[in-house]
C-alpha cells in the first residue's frame, strides 16, 4: 500500500505580502523602468480563463502522514465521509440557507459566511475544535465553510509585521497562531488547513515563491535567480474541485513597514491562472492549470500594470486588463480596456461608475462600454513621459457617482468639482 504524505512546510519564513493595494493611494514602491526580459507562455489566456481546474486525482489508498519530509506529486484525494466533531455548549445558530440562484466563484455572494465569520473574536474562542464547529456549522456547502475560516483570519490574525522586519521569525503551530494572534505566511497557511481539517474540508498547505512585499520585476542585464521558497497558502476542495487560496494576502498588506488588515477576497476566489502570475508552489501539481508553466517562465513574465486595492472592489478582472504590461509605449495610439471579472456582473450604466485614463498631458478620457468587446475602452495617442492611470470618478459635486455615465461625466467635467479613485498605473516607456 503506497503511503500519502504531505510536503514539508516552507524552509523559510520570511513571506511576501502585497505591497501595491493601499486604499485609495497609487502605490510608487517600483518605478524601475527595466522590463523583464520574457514573458509568460502561459497560452491562449481567454480560453484558460474560462475553463474549470482539473478534475480531482482519483482516489488512492493510503494513510496521510504530518511527519514525512517526502513530497507528494498530486494533491491529495479528496475524502467524502469526514465530518466535523459536534460540540454542544456552542452558541447556536441557524442553518444559512442555500442560495436560490446559481452563481459563479467570481459573483458568488460571500456576505453570510463573511458575516458570520465576524461572530468568534478570538479570545473568546476556547480551542481550535470549539471554532472549527462554530464556524461550518450553520453551512451545508464546503465553499462557505472554507470563506468563513478565510474571513475569520482576516479578522482576528495580523501579520507578525515586528518579526518579520526584525528577522526574528519563529516557527508556529495552528494552536499557538490562535494563542497568539500574529502570524505570517506559514502560520495562515498552517491554521486555515487545521481548520478545515476539522471541519471535513480536503485541504493542503503549499509551499513555494510568491511576487509580493518587496518585489521586483528583473531588469534585461540581469541573471535568472534559482528558486526559492518564501510564501505559503492553501489548495482546497470545494464544489469537487481544486481551488487555490492565499489567507495570508487576503488578510490586509504592508503599507512600508506597517501592517494594514484589508480583506481581499480575490485570493479566495482567483482561478488558477491568475493566481500563479504571482505564486510559483515547490510542487509543480499545485499550479492547477492545464498546462504546468516553468520557474522561468515564472519570474522572468513581464511587469503588469500596478494596482491598486480598489481595483477588485469594483469587479475588475486583473488579466484582462489592457495593456497587461506595465510599461507602455509613446508617440502612438494605445487601447486601453478593463473588463468585469464575470459575465454575470451588470454592465449597465446605471449599475457602474466612469471609469477614466488619466494621461501624461492631465487630461481625464472616458472609457466607453462596447458591447462587441464587452469592455468599457478608448484608444489614446500616449505621449511624453510619465505615469498613465486609470480612475473611476468617484464623486461629482459631492455627490456619488455611480450611474453617471459617459455623457454626464463629459457634461460635468470642468463645471463641477469631481475626485477620483486610482485603479491601476502605467509607465510610459522611454524612447
Amino acid at each position: 500500500m503506497a503511503t500519502i504524505v504531505r510536503p514539508p512546510p516552507p524552509r523559510r519564513l520570511p513571506p511576501s505580502l502585497p505591497a501595491l493595494e493601499q486604499s485609495g493611494h497609487i502605490s510608487r514602491a517600483s518605478e524601475r523602468s527595466c522590463r523583464s526580459s520574457a514573458s509568460s507562455s502561459i497560452p491562449d489566456l481567454p480560453r484558460l480563463l474560462a475553463r474549470k481546474p482539473p478534475p480531482i486525482p482519483l482516489h488512492r489508498s493510503g494513510s496521510l502522514s504530518s511527519t514525512s519530509s517526502k513530497a507528494i506529486l498530486n494533491p491529495p484525494p479528496l475524502k467524502l465521509s469526514s465530518k466535523p466533531t459536534a460540540i454542544h455548549d456552542l452558541p447556536s445558530s441557524s442553518t444559512a440557507p442555500t442560495p436560490s440562484t446559481p452563481s459563479c466563484l467570481q459573483c458568488r455572494d460571500f456576505s453570510q459566511a463573511d458575516a458570520h465569520a465576524s461572530l468568534f473574536p478570538r479570545a473568546a474562542v476556547r480551542s481550535l475544535e470549539e471554532l472549527a464547529y462554530g464556524l461550518a456549522e450553520p453551512f451545508e456547502d464546503d465553499i462557505d465553510k472554507a470563506r468563513a475560516i478565510f474571513t475569520w483570519l482576516h479578522y482576528n490574525i495580523s501579520y507578525d509585521a515586528e518579526s518579520f522586519f526584525s528577522g526574528n521569525l519563529q516557527s508556529s503551530t495552528p494552536t499557538s497562531t490562535l494563542a497568539s494572534g500574529l502570524a505570517v505566511c506559514e502560520g495562515y497557511a498552517g491554521l486555515f488547513e487545521r481548520l478545515g481539517t476539522l471541519m471535513g474540508l480536503q485541504v493542503h498547505t503549499v509551499s513555494g515563491h510568491g511576487k509580493g512585499y518587496g518585489y521586483q520585476a528583473l531588469c534585461d542585464d540581469e541573471p535568472m535567480p534559482e528558486m526559492t521558497s518564501n510564501h505559503a497558502w492553501n489548495c482546497v476542495v470545494f464544489h469537487n474541485e481544486w481551488h487555490l487560496v492565499d489567507s495570508c494576502w487576503g488578510s490586509g498588506f504592508l503599507n512600508g513597514k506597517t501592517y494594514t488588515a484589508r480583506l481581499a477576497p480575490k485570493w479566495f476566489i482567483a482561478p488558477p491562472v491568475e493566481f500563479g502570475q504571482r505564486h510559483f508552489p515547490s510542487d509543480p501539481a499545485f499550479q492547477l492549470t492545464s498546462k504546468q508553466y516553468t520557474w522561468k517562465e515564472y519570474i522572468l513574465a513581464s511587469e503588469s500594470p500596478n494596482l491598486t486595492g480598489e481595483f477588485d472592489q469594483f469587479g475588475l478582472h486583473p488579466m484582462c486588463l489592457q495593456p497587461s504590461k506595465r510599461l507602455v509605449p509613446s508617440g502612438q495610439y494605445v487601447k486601453f480596456s478593463v473588463t468585469k471579472r464575470c459575465e454575470h456582473m451588470s454592465v449597465a450604466e446605471a449599475d457602474n461608475y466612469v471609469f477614466v485614463i488619466g494621461t501624461t498631458t492631465q487630461d481625464y478620457i472616458p472609457l466607453e462600454y462596447s458591447t462587441r468587446e464587452n469592455a468599457w475602452m478608448a484608444n489614446i495617442f500616449v505621449s511624453g513621459e510619465g505615469n498613465i492611470t486609470l480612475y473611476t470618478v468617484d464623486k461629482v459635486a459631492g455627490h456619488d457617482a455611480m450611474g453617471l455615465g459617459v455623457i454626464g461625466f463629459k457634461h460635468a467635467k470642468g463645471r463641477k468639482a469631481m475626485s477620483f479613485k486610482g485603479l491601476a498605473v502605467w509607465k510610459v516607456e522611454e524612447s
